[in-house]
């Protein structure tokens, strides 16, 4: 992976632990195309609600804070960045 999609995952990770109920189940993981960086995130199944926030607002903020760093670290990337928060029925994680 790239220092830009490193920086990326590991300010996501970091900050999505401090926000739940259990740090310990927090995996991201973090993927390029050419045209976005895709960063999945995978909580306890409690903790979902927390990730999104009311209205979303929660997950557009860490959103906004990812295409800012993103944009003054890397000001000639085009690309879009993107996050999902994965809502596993099975609450098993198929990536490290």
């Amino acid at each position: 992976m790239s220092g830009m999609t490193d920086l990326l995952k590991n300010y996501v990770e970091q900050t999505t632990r401090k926000i739940v109920d259990d740090p310990e189940d927090v995996k991201v993981n973090a993927s390029v195309s050419t045209k976005a960086i895709i960063i999945q995130i995978a909580v306890n199944n409690n903790d979902c609600g927390k990730i999104i926030g009311k209205r979303g607002k929660t997950i557009d903020s860490l959103k906004v804070l990812c295409l800012a760093m993103k944009n003054t670290n890397y000001p000639s990337d085009s690309r879009r960045v993107l996050l999902e928060v994965l809502e596993d029925e099975n609450s098993e994680y198929t990536y490290k």
